[in-house]
């Protein structure tokens, strides 16, 4: 896959859009919506009266609660899939009173918030067929030249047919009952991580809900030269404009909590049991490279989101010990073989599947990243 990202340096032919200023970016909003995304790096000063959009409300007299992140990782996903489906035929896969989702996780992050009622729709995403729908690709040209190689129809044809009122309104339901759907975007025009409120948006019943969700997930999953950036339209300061969102994790491959919130802060006596599951491998992975501008590149790309997927994870996990919370880990700690001429080998997706059902089957969490625990070898 990321051979096919490193064409988003080059991309240059792109359409006309109306240009805004920085006053603009920081007074939009979504017509007909309020409080309904914020920026992951937001200062702390400003999080004070937002708690209720980042975490869940009305949890037990036991001050326990369940959260869920789910990690970018492209074809990947699919582990994180099977995982959830393994952890429901396991039978003690709790209801989740937040998940967050970046990237291939934003896809999957709908349905496990619904509950185990949705797995079914939830592994037809990775089905050979809707792989196939994504590998329709276009001459490469157009990802160096143009918006993207893949065409954004496939991706939103996608996320249509899985994404409908029904759907929509359970999500709504669990945001009024107190839980917390969260999905990240990267707003390019800002260089800044978005985190939208996607429960809060389906509670609003206004009629372009379902689209709007459609919206966010497409762009969080829209992995820069793979598939076009996502155009979302906002007004600031009574000027109409369009925002350019695109993957979420381009800055950050995994989310729970905003930035500000992490170092320091206590969550006061809540103790929740925090599951992540990271759809990508962690461990670094031994290989002779070709000195050759594109798979260095490639390279140089992919450890930066290792590294970046690693790190996070870690505060993470100092996090819930300070905390004396519950935290477990689900990885690819294996070297699957891929054709990485194809941005979603099916073959490749089938194993990360599968190990993912069999871990979640197994209850196979890890306690934190591999740091210093040896190197994956390359098949």
């Amino acid at each position: 896959m990321l051979p096919f990202l490193v064409a988003f340096i080059a991309s240059c032919a792109t359409p006309e859009r109306t240009p805004y200023t920085l006053a603009d970016q920081m007074a939009a909003e979504v017509p007909g919506y309020k409080e309904i995304r914020f920026y992951a790096d937001m200062p702390a000063a400003e999080l004070a009266g937002q708690r209720d959009h980042f975490l869940p409300t009305g949890l037990g007299a036991d001050g326990r609660a369940s959260w869920l992140a789910l990690s970018a990782g492209g074809a990947g996903g699919a582990f994180g899939a099977g995982v959830l489906i393994g952890w429901s035929e396991r039978g003690d896969r709790p209801a989740f009173d937040l998940v967050t989702g970046v990237s291939a996780g934003a896809l999957l992050a709908p349905f496990a918030f619904v509950g185990p009622s949705a797995d079914r729709e939830l592994a037809s995403l990775f089905t050979a067929a809707s792989v196939e729908r994504l590998n329709r690709s276009r001459s490469l040209l157009a990802g160096v030249f143009g918006q993207g190689a893949l065409p954004s129809k496939e991706l939103r044809a996608l996320i249509d047919a899985h994404l409908d009122d029904a759907l929509v309104e359970r999500i709504a339901a669990r945001h009024r009952a107190g839980a917390r759907l969260l999905i990240v975007t990267t707003n390019l025009d800002a260089q800044r991580s978005v985190v939208w409120d996607i429960g809060a948006i389906a509670a609003s019943d206004r009629p372009d809900r379902v689209r709007l969700i459609g919206d966010v997930l497409e762009a969080s999953a829209s992995i820069p030269a793979i598939f076009p950036p996502v155009r979302i339209a906002v007004t600031g300061n009574d000027r109409a404009f369009e925002e350019l969102h695109a993957d979420g994790g381009a800055m950050r491959q995994v989310y729970l909590l905003p930035e500000a919130y992490q170092p320091d802060t206590t969550l006061g006596g809540l103790r929740p049991d925090i599951h992540v599951i990271v759809n990508a491998e962690l461990a670094p992975r031994f290989n002779v490279i070709p000195q050759q501008s594109i798979r260095i590149a490639e390279r140089a790309l992919e450890s930066l989101e290792k590294s970046n997927a690693s790190d996070i994870v870690t505060d993470l996990a100092e996090f819930a010990r300070r905390n004396r919370a519950t935290f477990r880990l689900a990885y690819i700690d294996r070297a699957i073989p891929s054709n990485r001429r194809i941005p979603f080998d099916p073959n490749y997706m089938q194993a990360a599947f599968a190990l993912g059902q069999v871990k979640g089957r197994a209850g196979a969490w890890e306690a934190g990243p591999p740091i210093g625990t040896g190197f994956l070898e390359a098949k």
